[in-house]
């Protein structure tokens, strides 16, 4: 098992941990809250209500509009995606730190982090794969009807790119340092 981390795979991690958390969410809680930062109010209140642009009939839950419980599960799982690359990339990533009860100082077993890795890292690459076709398309049809704006995809679009490539990068870092090799 190598126990060597290099710069890139730092490098990853960190990028894989801010993106998300100091990118992602704060664009996103301004929506979360109802509050249309780079979108067009009249369809964002529609959109966030559960009445148009793909929320409608979800109602509320828990006396949350459709549009922040689906905002909500968005950023937690932009926060648990940030605290995984760095944990792909830190030592506690490896062994559970002392505040997990009953595991504290115990090996983590590699499937743990490398499963929500591969998948997230395929949920992003998959997504980002269609971009070349619906960027072109989004520009060619913007219109108030479309609730987040050409800003926000501009501002949202390089975020998730870098995330994009950290995750998979921070995973693959950490496959390397955790397999298994054969003895001579």
């Amino acid at each position: 098992m190598d126990n060597t981390l290099p710069r890139w795979a730092r490098v990853a991690g960190i990028v894989g941990f801010a993106v998300p958390v100091f990118g992602f969410v704060p664009m996103h809680v301004p929506w979360l809250l109802g509050i249309p930062w780079l979108a067009h109010r009249a369809s964002f209140d529609d959109w966030y209500h559960g009445r148009a642009h793909g929320t409608e009939g979800y109602h509320a839950v828990l006396g949350l509009p459709a549009g922040a419980l689906y905002l909500g599960v968005l950023i937690v799982l932009a926060v648990l995606g940030g605290i995984l690359a760095l944990g792909l990339t830190s030592e506690w990533g490896r062994i559970y730190p002392r505040w997990v009860p009953f595991l504290r100082g115990r090996r983590v077993p590699p499937w743990f982090p490398l499963t929500p890795a591969v998948l997230g890292s395929l949920l992003l690459i998959g997504y980002s794969l269609t971009l070349p076709f619906q960027f072109p398309r989004a520009i060619a049809q913007a219109s108030t009807d479309d609730p987040f704006t050409l800003a926000g995809a501009f501002v949202g679009l390089p975020i998730l790119l870098a995330w994009t490539v950290a995750l998979p990068v921070a995973g693959w870092s950490y496959y390397r340092r955790t397999r298994v090799t054969a003895g001579p």
